[in-house]
């Protein structure tokens, strides 16, 4: 377990179908030279052949099983109607007509013929289908991947922010770890490895206030995680009000997400609203994001803040802090570099904002203040005017299309500047 996509030809069950019957066929030859040219097309697709389907005979559609398909791409090689081929759309599962080069015309034909179903649409290049299967698979890992979500009681410790939140509604794959277990699995984890692991950070970072008797406390708590994210096998992991835990464990929980993240885990906290955004943004980078929230906001740029945040954005080491000011805490402070960064806010989750920005600064601002803000100017100042939540996940690059397709395939209405 690595928090990675699950990427790979066996993670969308993809099954092409080639309509080969009479009519302008413009894939000639018998069964076997047709057989090797269909699977030098779908192998340029990076496709496995093994769920492939020539269709000659409109009774031969009903051998295709709905129960073993992801998603359909239909090759329209004829001019025939196939009408079966509306049981598959009726389906909803997604699929795809391929219109490449002399395929146009069956194609826009094949698409008006199922137009009316929503979960059909048109890709007229293999780079378009490709992009489309990308996207296709992305959703299919932020709906499945498991998160391991450390405090959430019960529905009604939810409250007002997270009462049509994706989690509360089930639309996410996730195991409830209460407050109680997670300080149990801290009071067990060894104080010695705890120690040990402590001063090989402390060796790697730059030590202000935290004295070595704070940072074994956050050690522990990493090593209690890491054991429980992993016993479970969960991809990505989410502390609900990471307040709710200091008291018991006698630190902050800051630095040992900002390990776990460096651990190549997705890894976020607060009030739930960033967790599908930093779940889209890791599906569509592969990359490390940074989970915060907005802070001010003048013209075209806003604030953003949080208390941590994986070294590998920045390639730097940390230097380690106290939350704030509280005695007895840990945060680890990078210098979050500038350059284009992708935004993603959904609030309640029934709305998705996406939107470009160039992060132009990033400073420690002490005292009271969260430990990171960033300064971003986005690309479009009226963007603002759309946010539905205080929530943000942050990714360096543009993948903003990405995030788009990703989102619009979640259900939920895609707003972007």
């Amino acid at each position: 377990m690595d928090g990675q996509l699950k990427a790979g030809k066996n993670f969308l069950k993809i099954v092409p179908i080639f309509l080969l019957g009479a009519g302008s066929n413009l894939i000639s030859g018998d069964r076997i030279e047709q057989n090797v040219k269909t699977n030098e097309m779908i192998k340029k697709l990076g496709i496995d052949a093994e769920l492939k389907f020539l269709i000659r005979k409109e009774d031969e559609l009903n051998e295709v099983n709905i129960k073993d398909a992801d998603v359909f791409i239909v090759f329209p090689y004829c001019a025939d109607r196939f009408t079966p081929l509306i049981h598959l759309a009726e389906s909803t599962l997604p699929t795809i007509i391929v219109g490449e080069n002399n395929a146009f015309n069956n194609a826009l034909d094949t698409y008006q013929y199922l137009a009316d179903h929503p979960n059909v649409e048109m890709a007229f290049t293999n780079e378009e289908v490709k992009t489309k299967l990308k996207s296709l698979e992305a959703a299919k890992w932020v709906k499945t991947a498991k998160v391991c979500v450390f405090g959430l009681e019960t529905e009604e410790s939810l409250g007002k922010a997270w009462c049509k939140n994706p989690i509360a509604l089930g639309k996410l794959n996730t195991h409830n770890v209460t407050r109680e277990e997670l300080l149990s699995a801290y009071k067990k984890t060894s104080k010695t490895e705890a120690e040990k692991l402590a001063r090989k950070w402390a060796g790697e970072c730059e030590v202000k206030e935290p004295s070595l008797e704070d940072i074994p406390k956050s050690a522990r708590v990493y090593l209690a995680m890491k054991k429980m994210i992993e016993n479970v096998k969960a991809d990505a992991a989410y502390v609900y009000l990471r307040g709710n835990f200091t008291k018991g464990l006698g630190t902050k929980m800051c630095f040992a997400m900002s390990k776990l993240a460096d651990d190549g885990i997705p890894v976020g906290c607060w009030r739930g609203e960033n967790l599908l955004p930093m779940l889209i943004l890791h599906a569509a980078s592969k990359k490390p994001v940074f989970v915060c929230e907005a802070d001010k906001h003048e013209g075209n740029t806003i604030t953003l803040r949080h208390c941590f945040a994986p070294s590998k954005i920045a390639n730097c080491k940390y230097v380690l802090r106290r939350w704030r000011n509280m005695n007895g805490t840990v945060t680890g402070y990078v210098q979050l570099p500038r350059g284009q960064v992708t935004l993603v806010n959904s609030g309640i989750g029934d709305k998705i904002v996406v939107t470009k920005a160039d992060a132009v600064d990033c400073k420690d601002l002490g005292n009271e203040t969260c430990r990171m803000t960033i300064w971003t100017q986005l690309e479009n100042e009226d963007i603002i005017r759309k946010f539905v939540g205080r929530e943000f996940a942050m990714v360096y690059g543009d993948y903003a299309k990405e995030a788009k397709e990703i989102g619009a395939r979640l259900g939920p209405e895609v707003l972007s500047g």
